[in-house]
């Protein structure tokens, strides 16, 4: 599947919950890593069940990083304010 069509990772959606022959095929696809990210499975079983519940979290994908809208540091400076000219 993935290989036919040159992709990177392929999801699978199913109505039933996958066989054992159906994971260790997909385990046996290996890891899709990309530089910056933590590597996932290159082939994705995902229950129709899992995907209606988790919605977006149901597929992991390298580009949802859990750190990329983390909050700066509070400035506790106070004297660093600079008042409007008005």
């Amino acid at each position: 599947m993935i290989d036919r069509e040159k992709a990177d990772i392929g999801v699978f959606l199913t109505l039933h919950e996958p066989t054992g022959p159906m994971k260790a095929e997909a385990a046996g696809a290996g890891q899709f890593q990309l530089d910056g990210f933590d590597p996932v499975p290159r082939i994705q079983i995902v229950t129709v069940e899992e995907a209606m519940a988790l919605r977006e979290r149901a597929v992991r994908i390298p580009l949802a990083r859990a750190d990329t809208f983390r909050k700066p540091a509070r400035e506790e400076d106070k004297s660093r304010q600079f008042g409007l000219d008005l």
